[in-house]
């Protein structure tokens, strides 16, 4: 298992979890070739996850932020995605935003904490990219179990994203971490 020190490849999820008194997560980087279907479709891939999960899903997903915080121009927020349609959850992660890199009006609509980034972006026609920095694959401890609610499974799969804007600015960084 890793042990990278701050900013590591679990950022901003291994600074939520420290905030909180949490021991690191376990987990191991992996080769995009290397995840398992869904998770390789679903992950490997340099769009948007909002995209890809509605598509798998089937249906439009929404916010339910577990806790967010604010530090100047930085937006900190552990979330998990559901379905719209059945509410079942469809990610668990954590992302900071910098809202520096972004109109005012878009900075609105994240803090209302109802839709997720991808879909902001896209709806706002804010030119991004997403540049993943590199796929895990984690064992499911008490948090993320609770998040989920479930897990009967011995690892999940997940990525370190980064979206870049226009002129390759960050906009945010992400961990999202897949459902058995």
């Amino acid at each position: 298992m890793n042990s990278e020190s701050y900013p590591d490849i679990l950022y901003p999820l291994s600074f939520m979890r420290s905030a909180r008194g949490l021991p690191k997560l376990n987990y191991v980087k992996v080769e995009a070739v290397d995840l398992p279907e869904p998770y390789q479709s679903l992950l490997a891939h340099e769009g948007d996850m909002t995209s890809k999960l509605e598509a798998y899903h089937n249906s439009e997903q929404r916010v339910n932020a577990i806790r967010s915080s604010k530090s100047g121009k930085k937006y900190f927020r552990e979330v998990l995605l559901e379905s719209v349609d059945t509410g079942e959850a469809t990610e668990y992660g954590a992302i900071e935003i910098r809202f520096d890199s972004l109109p005012d009006d878009v900075c609105d609509k994240i803090l209302q904490a109802k839709q997720p980034l991808g879909g902001i972006l896209n709806d706002n026609r804010v030119p991004y990219a997403s540049s993943p920095r590199g796929y895990l694959k984690v064992i499911p401890d008490g948090p993320i179990v609770e998040a989920f609610s479930e897990v009967e499974a011995d690892y999940l799969f997940g990525r370190s994203n980064q979206i870049v804007g226009f002129n390759q600015e960050v906009i945010a960084r992400i961990v999202e971490i897949l459902p058995a």
